[in-house]
């Protein structure tokens, strides 16, 4: 047997970023606003706790200085997590599964079919209450999902994951 190692032209490869990606949806942008919401309660709750407890009263330059903190976290994390919903997308194509987040550091991730050991859909209560699931994706080697997809209606999500299943099933070398 001969030994070859020739040179691959990559601008011939195929391009992942020229997928068009398929938007999550609509409705899990109320999801993350209720997250977002239980969050920032979170926050003031705790913030006014450490005020009444732990400033002294006379402090009310800290009690501001808090205030205001509390203010920008609150307008960051929105905007944060508004543009970030806009570039939430995803793909299947013929041999893996492509998922694209970030706003500012964005992320294309590609699952090939075959490293995918196991697949589930999962629910919250918030998710739930939309009609909506995510999935989650488990290679070989790894200890938690290697690629999670949100914002899929419940439906979608189940018929992906029975494809992905059969795909799997189906790319599985023969026992020997």
């Amino acid at each position: 047997m001969q030994f070859s190692n020739t040179a691959i032209d990559i601008a011939a490869l195929p391009k992942a970023e020229e997928v068009t990606l398929q938007p999550i949806e609509p409705s899990y942008w109320k999801v993350l606003q209720i997250e977002w919401l239980i969050t920032v309660t979170v926050l003031a709750v705790a913030a006014g706790a450490a005020i009444y407890f732990i400033i002294p009263q006379n402090k009310t330059w800290l009690i501001a200085l808090i205030a205001i903190i509390w203010v920008l976290i609150t307008i960051i994390y929105y905007i944060f997590i508004s543009q970030s919903f806009k570039y939430r997308a995803y793909a299947l194509r013929e041999k893996d599964v492509l998922s694209r987040t970030g706003w500012i550091i964005r992320h294309l991730e590609v699952c090939p079919f075959t490293r995918i050991q196991h697949c589930s859909v999962h629910a919250g209560p918030l998710e739930r209450r939309f009609g909506l699931a995510s999935i989650s994706l488990y290679t070989a080697g790894s200890e938690g999902a290697d690629l999670r997809i949100p914002g899929l209606k419940e439906e979608t999500a189940s018929t992906i994951r029975e494809f992905i299943m059969q795909k799997i099933k189906t790319d599985e070398p023969a026992a020997h």
